[in-house]
């Protein structure tokens, strides 16, 4: 579901490529410059062809050695940062230049890493196509599993891609002669953003369903709402893990300024942003999924409180609080600190009559703003709850309901679970489709 701005990294010309490449190496690579991604089929032609260049360059790494081995003299991906821009944001000067050498290594890794976030692309289109279906009768949800086990199945394939790049950085050796190198903090934050990819998926395909119940019947399905609640809260609180790691990153380029090494980052400079604006939704997914389930437990209240708190987190121009306060206490004044109440209640009062997600949508550019489809969807639930359950209240229960502002303390929320996935294997060689697919094929279950 996440799809990073300003990624993934493409291949760009070889300057001066060395003889240890051979032509047919060569050729499948120049076949991959200026890809054309702009839907779901090209994404799926280039990272298959993406693929058979990264079997190429394995079965040639076997015959040499991929972190001593040079194969051009410049950095031969987009969407690159080698810490340039950092130098003059921090006013440093490198203690020696770095050697622009790129190595056998260097390619395996970042051809791994563009495969993975290409495949999150696909599975985030793939995931928008299907929400975005207007279900007739007699078609039903069930008859489209296919198409989410497909997610999982591409989210798991982006997982094998980095377990294998992250076994080629656990071979190389960190030299401090002026050799570029990947910045390994990358493989983790990657690995962090696939997983909560894979649990947001479940989230967005049982908001479909509810969708859909909804609209033929006016049923709010709760069948397993509190289990997705505790998705929606462990997604929240690994979405703060992945923010730290992304300041880590930041700190990684200023240390090899300093240093002088030559640390490869991609571009980044939005990621903050984005990962800002996916918080508040997930946060509006915890709400929703927490509403639903006391709306089923007769608790009206608890339900139109958690409605509120969702929509504000989506309409906010300033954060609610997140998941690192969620299992704390936290006192009324700290919380007014952070949030403007008189905002707020304005936006509140205004619920019936707002039509359209105010959300800052320059956060999402490119197939970033594949998420944004989902997001509109959540908030129209959202307010189609909220009219459904103050109905129901202001005329049969009467419950009061709990301000907004003390959800997280009177709603006593969840700790957070994962559904879990099957075992992953690391990417190898010509691995094939059969063994991704078996994985799901008759098990009822798409994860």
């Amino acid at each position: 579901m996440l799809v990073l701005p300003n990624a993934p990294p493409t291949p760009v010309q070889l300057n001066n490529p060395t003889p240890i490449l051979p032509q047919s190496v060569l050729t499948l690579r120049s076949s991959l410059q200026r890809p054309s991604l702009s839907n779901y089929n090209e994404s799926i032609r280039y990272v298959v062809n993406l693929e058979q260049y990264l079997d190429a360059i394995i079965d040639l790494a076997k015959s040499t050695d991929p972190v001593s081995t040079f194969i051009c003299t410049n950095i031969p991906w987009s969407n690159i940062s080698k810490g340039d821009v950092k130098s003059k944001l921090f006013k440093m000067k490198s203690s020696k230049a770095v050697v622009n050498k790129w190595t056998l290594s260097n390619e395996l890794s970042m051809t791994s890493i563009s495969a993975t976030l290409i495949y999150h692309r696909v599975a985030s289109e793939l995931s928008n196509e299907t929400i975005s279906l207007d279900l007739e009768l007699p078609a039903k949800p069930e008859d489209y599993n296919e198409n989410w086990k497909q997610v999982m199945s591409l989210y798991k394939k982006s997982t094998s891609m980095m377990l294998f790049a992250q076994q080629i950085v656990q071979n190389e050796i960190k030299s401090n002669q002026g050799v570029l190198w990947i910045n390994p903090t990358l493989y983790s934050f990657i690995m962090k953003v696939t997983d909560v990819s894979m649990q947001m998926s479940v989230l967005s395909k049982f908001l479909w369903i509810s969708r859909y119940t909804f609209d033929r019947n006016e049923v709010v399905s709760a069948g397993n709402s509190m289990t997705l609640a505790k998705v929606a809260i462990y997604c929240m609180n690994e979405i703060d893990v992945i923010q730290r790691i992304l300041e880590d990153l930041n700190i990684s380029v200023e240390n090899s300024i300093k240093s002088g090494s030559g640390v490869i980052n991609l571009d980044y400079t939005d990621w903050n942003a984005y990962l800002q604006v996916v918080q508040r939704y997930i946060n509006g997914y915890a709400g929703f999924y927490l509403a639903v389930q006391n709306y089923r437990d007769n608790k009206y209240g608890h339900a139109l409180g958690l409605i509120q708190f969702s929509l504000l987190s989506l309409q906010s121009k300033k954060d609610l609080p997140t998941s690192s306060v969620l299992n704390t206490k936290v006192t009324l004044k700290h919380f007014r600190d952070r949030v403007s109440h008189r905002k707020q209640e304005n936006i509140l009062s205004n619920l019936s009559s707002v039509s359209t997600l105010d959300i800052n949508e320059s956060a999402f550019n490119g197939k970033a703003g594949i998420v944004l489809n989902d997001l509109s969807y959540l908030f129209d639930q959202l307010i189609r709850l909220n009219l459904k359950i103050s109905s129901e209240n202001n005329t049969l229960y009467f419950d009061e309901i709990v301000h907004w502002s003390a959800i997280n303390n009177d709603s006593k929320w969840p700790i957070g679970c994962k559904i879990p996935v099957s075992q992953i294997e690391a990417y190898s060689p010509r691995q094939t489709k059969d063994k991704i697919e078996q994985d799901y094929t008759g098990r009822g279950e798409y994860y």
